[in-house]
C-alpha cells in the first residue's frame, strides 16, 4: 500500500470465530488486508475496541471511519444492531447503522418475519449479497448456508441450512463419523450423495445409508466424508423451496463454491461463483457511500 493512497474507509467483516478488514480507496478498490482471530463468539463487549485498534489503528491515522459488518452487532456483541426486516434495501441498512465508538459504526443485519414471528436472520451475508447482485439467488454456504433472494435491489426472502454445522457433528459424534478418515476429494461419493440428497425427503433416513453403504462396502472409510456432505447438500438444495429457483450466485470458499456448484448441476441448476472478498469489500463501500 503507497503511503500516498489516501484510505476512505476501513471496513470489518467480524465473524464469529475470526475478523477480516480492509483498507479501502474512494473507489472501493482494497489498499491492505489484515486477518485475526479473535472472533465476535470470544470478546466481551468491552474487548471489541481494543481488538479493532490492534487489528486497523494504523489504518485510521488520518481519520478513516470504520464500516463493521457481521457478528460484531449481534446480542452479547459489541453493540447490538437490531435487524431490518424484509424486504429490505441498502438504504435501509444504512438509515439503522449503529455507532459503537467515534467514527465506528456497525451494519444491522436482516430479519424475516411472517404473522409477526421472527422465521429467519443473517448477519453479514447480507452485505455480500448487496455487493454482488441486485437481481435473482444469492447462496453464502458455510456453517449456516443462507439463500437469499434479491429483487430489485432489495431483499425480499432468506433462508438458513444449517448444512456446514450438522456437517461437523455428524462427523465428530455420531456413529456416521467413527470409521471416516481423510483423503483426497471423491467426486463420485459426492455425487452418489448429492443424489440421495436430492431424491430422498426423509433426511434422516437418508444419513443413515452412509452406515449401511460402509457396512456393505460400497464406500471406503475415506470416502465416507465426500458422500456425507454431499447428502448434505442435495437435500439442502432439494429444501430450498419457493422462491429461491433460477440460476443461483454462490458467494463462498472456493472449495464450497466448487461443491455446491456441483450439486447445483445435478440439480439442473446453473451458477455462478463469486469471490467473497469482492462482495463483502463491495458491499461495505456501496453502504459507505450510501451514508457519506
Amino acid at each position: 500500500m503507497s503511503e500516498w493512497t489516501a484510505i476512505a474507509l476501513v471496513g470489518v467483516d467480524w465473524g464469529t470465530t475470526n475478523l477480516r478488514a480492509f483498507a479501502l480507496d474512494g473507489e472501493g478498490a482494497v489498499l491492505g488486508r489484515r486477518a485475526d482471530n479473535r472472533g465476535a463468539a470470544g470478546l466481551s463487549p468491552d474487548r471489541f475496541a481494543a481488538v479493532l485498534d490492534d487489528v486497523v489503528g494504523h489504518w485510521r491515522a488520518d481519520g478513516a471511519p470504520v464500516l463493521v459488518c457481521g457478528m460484531a452487532g449481534a446480542r452479547g456483541g459489541w453493540v447490538e444492531a437490531p435487524y431490518v426486516e424484509t424486504p429490505a434495501a441498502l438504504a435501509d441498512l444504512g438509515a439503522h447503522l449503529i455507532e459503537a465508538a467515534s467514527g465506528v459504526r456497525i451494519v444491522p443485519g436482516v430479519c424475516k418475519r411472517q404473522d409477526g414471528r421472527l422465521m429467519d436472520v443473517m448477519r453479514g451475508e447480507e452485505v455480500q449479497v448487496f455487493g454482488a447482485l441486485t437481481d435473482g439467488v444469492a447462496v453464502c454456504p458455510g456453517t449456516h448456508s443462507k439463500w437469499v433472494r434479491m429483487t430489485g435491489g432489495r431483499i425480499t426472502d432468506l433462508r438458513t441450512a444449517m448444512t456446514g454445522e450438522l456437517f461437523a457433528v455428524l462427523r465428530a459424534h455420531s456413529i456416521l463419523g467413527r470409521s471416516m478418515t481423510e483423503g483426497p476429494f471423491d467426486p463420485e461419493a459426492f455425487d452418489a450423495g448429492v443424489d440421495r440428497g436430492l431424491g430422498d425427503p426423509a433426511l434422516t433416513a437418508a444419513l443413515f445409508s452412509v452406515r449401511t453403504a460402509e457396512l456393505d462396502g460400497r464406500l471406503a472409510p475415506g470416502a465416507a466424508p465426500d458422500y456425507l456432505s454431499g447428502l448434505l447438500i442435495g437435500s439442502e438444495i432439494a429444501g430450498a423451496g419457493g422462491g429461491f429457483e433460477g440460476p443461483v450466485h454462490l458467494i463462498g470458499a472456493p472449495a464450497l463454491n466448487h461443491r455446491y456448484g456441483r450439486a447445483l448441476a445435478r440439480a439442473g441448476r446453473a451458477s455462478t461463483p463469486i469471490d467473497p472478498e469482492a462482495a463483502v469489500t463491495r458491499g461495505l463501500w456501496r453502504l459507505w457511500k450510501e451514508t457519506a
